[in-house]
Order: C-alpha cells, then structure tokens, then sequence
C-alpha cells in the first residue's frame, strides 16, 4: 500500500458552488454534465465538467432534504428525499411522489443499477444505530427493503461485470461485499469486504473503477481509499479537504474523479475548497458513465 504523491495528480473546482454537504456526484457522459446534491442545504446543483466548465454550476433549492437525485430514462430527475421520493422536471419543478419514511428519519447515499432500478439507503436524522435501511425502487416505482439494522448506509455500487454488489454502513466501518444477479435484482452471500480502521474518517460514498477497483471517501480523513477487488487496499490519494463525502468518475473519457466535500463547520481560509466539488485528474483509473433510473 503506498500514499501517492499530491504532485502526481491535479486538482481543481469545477464550480464555486459550496455545499454544507455536498454528496452523490452523477455523471452523464452525453451532455458531460456533473450533477450532485447538498444535504445540509436542501439543494442539487449541476455543472458541465471540461472544456464547457463554467464558474458557477445551476443551482435548483427544495423544500425538503434531498439525500440523492438521479436521470430518469424518460427525462427530468428523481430524488430521494425526507419523506420518500419526488420527481424533479427537466426545468427543475419538484413534486413529492411518494410519502414513504417515518418522521425522524431521510434518504440517504443512492445509485441506479444496470438494469434502472434505484438502490436507495434511508437512515435516522440523529443516526440512531440499527434505524438504517436499503431499499430498491424498481420501474413501477415498487419498493422493496433489502437491508435493515444497519446506521447509514452509504457507498453502493457494482463490480464491472455486474456479478458483484458492494455496500458500505458508515457507523459500523464495514463494506460488504454480495452476489449480484442483475436479471432479478436478487442479492445473496453477503460476506464482510472491508473492516475500516477505527481512526482515519468514516467511510462514505464509492465509485468503481473499470478494472474493479473500489475508490472511498474517507470523510474526515481528508483522503480516497482506492481497495482491488480481492479487497486489499491498494493505494491512498490525498485530498486537499478534510471532508470528502463521495466520488464518481467523469469527463470527457472516464478518466476524471469528481469528489464531492462538505463545508460546513470548515475553517474556509485553512480549506478553501471545502465544500466544493473537485475534478481530480491523472490518478489513472477510469469509470463508466452513471447509470439511469427506469421508472
């Protein structure tokens, strides 16, 4: 395992767009736009990544909290949010569809599989241990709860071939790794893919890399952990922010990581680009485009 040097990869804003928490970076490589969401600040805002890259990305405020947003096939958004699930139009009108959590309680960390499902995970505000749950929204908006006892499940994603789903519970420093049928949506095996050290920032959200490797935001460890797909860690990329909440891959060929980070609470003159969203370039790992929601 070895640390790479800062000087091996390039880091720059994409936007002067700062979230109190910024989370769950989608890429669409059609328009080659990034699109993320701020938690903390009840917004999703959305930017071009390269050459088209503006200052300041669109800015869209909801009246509740959005924990994740993802395309849909048919146009326009759906987000994961306090009650349950709205859509979002393609001029950013928001309308709350279906009311589906208890109070205390919101969406969190959220990712569309190959086949449009939404793999969502919902937690308690205070992250109440064990309130946790993943849920799957299927085409007809169906849902079903697939995991439950767990605190806040965050990092969700599938090896290249699809035969392998991995998903982390922050609380508890675990990823787990299942058997993944895509046909079904059917999960089994779980065993324990990464026991996180107790120090270094709790793991939150992952991207995938087409050779199988597992990129973490560490939040709080100021770092990605980037994991092979037998589960040793293999490298450490170092970040200019304490506060990394997740990454996806971008750009023109794949090969950017967009991180996302929180600013709130953040000393801005020793962090200034907390809070902001980042494109790192030159790590050498490439990823596929996000994939959309069917329903």
């Amino acid at each position: 395992m070895l640390t790479r040097n800062r000087d091996s990869f390039s880091i720059r804003a994409i936007a002067s767009n700062r979230s109190d928490c910024g989370e769950g970076p989608i890429w669409n490589s059609s328009k080659n736009i990034v699109t993320w969401v701020d938690i903390a600040g009840k917004k999703w805002h959305q930017t071009p990544i390269g050459s088209n890259e503006s200052d300041s990305a669109t800015t869209f405020t909801l009246p509740t909290v959005i924990g994740a947003i993802v395309e849909r096939s048919r146009g326009g958004y759906f987000a994961a949010v306090e009650e349950g699930f709205g859509s979002i139009s393609s001029n950013g009108e928001y309308k709350l569809e279906i009311e589906f959590l208890p109070k205390g309680e919101r969406m969190n960390d959220a990712k569309a599989d190959a086949s449009g499902r939404w793999w969502v995970g919902s937690c308690d505000f205070n992250f109440v241990q064990g309130r946790g749950r993943l849920h799957v929204v299927d085409h007809d908006w169906k849902i079903t709860t697939i995991e439950t006892g767990v605190t806040l499940p965050n990092g969700l994603g599938w090896s290249p071939d699809n035969k392998s789903f991995y998903f982390i519970d922050s609380m508890q420093r675990l990823m787990w790794r299942y058997d993944y049928d895509t046909d079904s949506g059917n999960l089994s095996h779980r065993s324990v893919f990464v026991k996180f050290p107790e120090k270094g920032g709790l793991p939150d959200g992952l991207a995938i890399a087409t050779d199988g490797s597992i990129l973490v935001a560490l939040c709080g460890g100021g770092q990605i952990d980037v994991y092979a797909p037998d589960g040793t860690l293999k490298e450490i990329i170092p970040l200019p922010v304490t506060l990394p909440t997740s990454c996806a891959f971008g750009g023109a060929d794949g090969s950017t990581l967009i991180v996302t980070s929180a600013g709130g609470g953040v000393d801005l003159a020793k962090e200034p680009l907390a809070g902001l969203t980042m494109a790192i370039e030159g790590l050498g790992y490439s990823g596929k485009p996000s994939e959309v929601f069917g329903g």
